[in-house]
Order: C-alpha cells, then sequence, then structure tokens
C-alpha cells in the first residue's frame, strides 16, 4: 500500500485508555461547533467528538487555520501524558493532536486536509477503542485498536465505525521527515 503504512500492531493502549476515562470532562469541543450559527442543524450534523491536545491557531479571523504554523497547547495537554510520553519515544515534535470518538455505525466523511500547514506534516492514527475500516483514495484497512498508521491526509480520506462501541483514535501531525517511521 502506497497511502496507508501500518507502523505498528498490538500497542498496549490500555493506560491510554484509563487516562481517558479520568477526565471526561475533557472531551467536547465539537459541541460549540454544533450549537454555533455557523453550522445549520438542519443541514449538518457534528457526531464525531473531539478531545484536542494541541489545536491550530489564527492571528487575524480571516485567517484560515489550515494555512497557518500556530500550533496552541489546551489544558487538557498537561493530563494526557500517558500517549505524549508513549509516541514521544517515537517522534521527537508533535504538532497539532487529538483524540476523536466517533459512535457505533457513524462515519467520517471523504476530506482531504487542506491548507499549507499540511503540505509539511505527516499525519498519523493510533487506534485507541474500537474497530474502524479506513480508507485513503482506493486503499483500505480494517483497524483495531493499538494500531499506529501513518496516512496520506493530501488524499480524499474516511472512516466508518464498524466495531460495537466508540471509535477512539488519537490523530496526530509531525513534521515531515524521511526519517518519519
Amino acid at each position: 500500500m502506497r497511502n496507508i503504512r501500518i507502523i505498528k500492531t498490538g500497542v498496549d493502549v490500555s493506560k491510554i485508555l484509563e487516562q481517558l476515562k479520568q477526565y471526561p470532562e475533557d472531551w467536547g469541543s465539537q459541541k460549540n461547533v454544533q450549537d454555533s450559527e455557523q453550522l445549520d442543524p438542519t443541514e449538518y450534523t457534528v457526531t464525531v467528538d473531539v478531545l484536542q491536545l494541541i489545536m491550530g491557531g489564527v492571528e487575524t479571523e480571516d485567517q484560515y487555520v489550515g494555512n497557518t504554523e500556530i500550533c496552541i497547547q489546551t489544558p487538557a495537554y498537561e493530563k494526557h501524558t500517558e500517549i505524549l510520553n508513549y509516541l514521544g519515544k517515537y517522534f521527537k515534535k508533535l504538532r497539532r493532536c487529538g483524540f476523536l470518538a466517533l459512535p457505533v455505525g457513524e462515519i467520517v466523511g471523504s476530506h482531504i486536509d487542506e491548507g499549507t500547514y499540511y503540505l509539511t506534516k505527516d499525519r498519523y492514527h493510533l487506534s485507541i477503542q474500537g474497530k474502524y475500516e479506513y480508507t485513503v483514495g482506493e486503499e483500505t484497512v480494517i483497524v483495531e485498536p493499538g494500531t499506529l498508521f501513518w496516512f496520506n491526509n493530501k488524499l480524499p480520506h474516511k472512516a466508518v465505525n464498524i466495531g460495537d462501541n466508540v471509535r477512539i483514535t488519537f490523530v496526530f501531525d509531525v513534521p515531515h521527515h524521511k526519517r518519519n517511521l
């Protein structure tokens, strides 16, 4: 496969999951988007829940977050040390990152991560809970908990929760380098 690369399977994510359960109040950053006037609830439904550790930022209101290098640690960053410690063994510098939760049977529709920020970043997932189908371009894999993988987020990609419980994955960016896993 050219657009999805499984780096490691069988990663013990139990401590990461336990830490997530310790801080349930950290979830919900998308609820403000859903409730805002920006989205018409008759046209859009946000089913993905987000717990961001490092989020993108802008300097002015008219700036697109995908075109800035601004990365801001959220208050949750200091609490979720298990994921940071694990990834710190393999990646020197995390950029934007966070946990995404997707209910059973739901999908994240096909999209491309657009903007100049993404041109110099590699994107990875570490699956924490649930089973999902992940498609990038014409390639599809079934992802089990404890799977670390890279994918080409410059191509259309989507996820389908095919498991029996909420899918939780940690999505993260690192600066592109030929020695990345």
